[in-house]
């Protein structure tokens, strides 16, 4: 259970580089899940080599190939090849990714109050640096440089705490 759910996100992302559209990565992570759950008991942590998340990856590659033929044309088509590639690329940076993530969250929690605030602003889901400049009663010009000086700060934190691992 807990291999499955530390999973989700990254099988996510990985279906989100192959489908257009928030539905068709919700459908298919559901069937990705599915097929998981019925062949989990196929997938032996001990075996040489083994990685929960290669094996999951392989699952939602087929569901994503599959999905994708069974729409036909509506579709922009990837080969298998790129599909391959991307799925190693994922699988191979995914470790790296993962420490830069969190060294971004105790990066962000090195932040002074206001930088932090101005971040989960700007980024929110409704984020939008304009609302965000008209709401704090600036110019945009000064949310963007200071957002600039944000992401400067926080690159080099995440960069200092990646590299002292």
């Amino acid at each position: 259970m807990d291999l499955f759910a530390r999973h989700q996100r990254r099988l996510r992302l990985y279906i989100q580089a192959m489908l257009p559209s928030p539905a068709d990565v919700d459908e298919v992570l559901q069937e990705t899940n599915v097929v998981i759950w019925k062949k989990f008991d196929q997938f032996d942590p001990d075996a040489p080599g083994s990685d929960f998340l290669s094996w999951a990856i392989r699952i939602a590659q087929f569901q994503t190939l599959d999905y994708r033929r069974r729409l036909g044309r509506r579709l922009a088509s990837l080969s298998p090849e790129v599909m391959e590639q991307v799925a190693a690329t994922l699988t191979r940076e995914e470790p790296l990714l993962e420490r830069r993530r969190d060294a971004l969250r105790t990066c962000l929690g090195k932040l002074a109050d206001d930088d932090r605030e101005l971040i989960e602003r700007c980024y929110a889901d409704d984020g939008n640096v304009l609302d965000v400049a008209s709401r704090l009663e600036r110019k945009a010009t000064s949310v963007y440089r200071s957002l600039r000086r944000i992401r400067r700060l926080l690159g080099e934190c995440i960069d200092r705490q990646v590299a002292g691992e």
